[in-house]
């Protein structure tokens, strides 16, 4: 066989996650900017140095939340897409793997060489490395197999965003093993998102505890939106809708204040909980998968139609690679200046003309690699280990 059959019967796209998607990876890269002006891991930096601090300081003190976001939009995605498919057979183990594999590990292969290239070059010219110190021969082969993240006190190294990806790859496997036995039912989901949970509330600085819960969620919110949206339900899912429409906005309004507070990721009363981190990612951030979920297809607003989400949904496209291509090229950059003293490094990186040069040569890269790598390696990996790997089996 030259190529896999689709994986779903609808070719349709979810223009609105893959934008959102998108979004939260530009986030991360507001988040991480402030690398460039990390003097050493216990010296930091004043925040007072980055550019349109008075403005992007929610983003510079909590943009890594967004990587939640990723999870649970995953979450929703995968169980859109490959539910049904795994639980009826049409989509094997090996098919899976091949779709997943020859979408990721391309240019995940490409930026973990670059970095670990670009790390080494670092620490020979300043005699250390930049932001991920433990780049050892060990870690990398963890790396290459893409399971960084999954030994007990797990670190990041190398391409350090990349951990988020390994976490995934994991979550693929469970989300498999789930839809292959036919236990998808809300007690599972809820029964994982608790185990996740508890994960999580054992081991608080892991970043691998961050994947699992909200992957989950984002599942849950699907099955919710597919009931809210069944025949019959039409007054309850605009009821729901409605309300949602009323209770976000407030929620967006909180987050947005609290972002200006270093600090206060869990609460100890009600008014601290609901100013936490939290609330953010445990109740607006599922709350507002689920309007999209349920405004699909519904707006009634022009910026929301179809034609108008298609021509935007280049951000959903380019969200992958600027969310794996940000970190190596912060490594190029300091490497380009590291002749460079402290004083001259601050004043080229807290200049506003560098965050928005940053960041377009970041989606230029990612747009070209979408474009001329991403996708022709994706198309000729898919055809060739659907023929070596998914053979037809033997009639007779």
């Amino acid at each position: 066989m030259s190529d896999l059959p689709p994986l779903h019967p609808s070719k349709a796209r979810f223009y609105e996650l893959d934008i959102l998607r998108g979004v939260a990876a530009i986030m991360v890269v507001f988040y991480h900017y402030k690398h460039f002006l990390l003097i050493s891991e216990t010296a930091g930096f004043d925040y007072a140095d980055l550019p349109f601090q008075d403005i992007l300081m929610p983003l510079y003190l909590y943009g890594q939340f967004f990587v939640e976001l990723f999870f649970a939009i995953s979450g929703y995605v995968f169980f859109w897409l490959y539910a049904d498919a795994i639980k009826t057979r049409h989509t094997g183990p090996t098919r899976f793997f091949i779709a997943r594999f020859a979408r990721l590990y391309p240019l995940y292969f490409v930026t973990l060489i670059a970095a670990a290239v670009l790390q080494i070059a670092y620490t020979h010219v300043s005699g250390a490395s930049f932001i991920y110190s433990d780049n050892t021969p060990f870690n990398f082969i963890l790396s290459l197999f893409m399971v960084q993240q999954w030994l007990p006190g797990a670190v990041q190294t190398f391409n350090g965003p990349a951990w988020s990806i390994s976490v995934e790859v994991f979550l693929y496997a469970v989300f498999f093993l789930i839809c292959y036995l036919r236990r998808t039912s809300f007690l599972v989901l809820m029964l994982l998102i608790v185990i996740g949970l508890k994960i999580k509330e054992m081991d608080s600085l892991s970043d691998f505890a961050r994947g699992m819960p909200h992957f989950f969620i984002g599942g849950l919110i699907f099955y919710l939106v597919q009931w809210l949206r069944a025949d019959g339900r039409e007054k309850t899912r605009k009821a729901v809708a409605i309300g949602l429409g009323i209770v976000l906005p407030v929620l967006a309004v909180i987050s947005f204040v609290r972002g200006w507070v270093p600090g206060q990721l869990h609460g100890n009363d009600l008014v601290t909980s609901v100013f936490s981190v939290d609330s953010f990612i445990y109740i607006f951030l599922p709350l507002f998968l689920l309007q999209v979920g349920l405004m699909q297809g519904h707006w009634k607003v022009s910026l929301m139609s179809r034609e108008t989400l298609h021509r935007w949904s280049w951000i959903g496209d380019i969200s992958y690679a600027v969310y794996l291509i940000h970190f190596p090229l912060q490594l190029a950059m300091m490497l380009i200046l590291s002749a460079g003293g402290a004083a001259t490094r601050l004043a080229i990186f807290s200049s506003p003309l560098t965050l928005v040069g940053f960041l377009a040569t970041a989606c230029g890269l990612a747009w070209l690699s979408h474009r001329y790598f991403e996708m022709p390696m994706q198309r000729f990996l898919r055809g060739w280990m659907g023929e070596h790997l998914d053979k037809p089996k033997a009639v007779g």
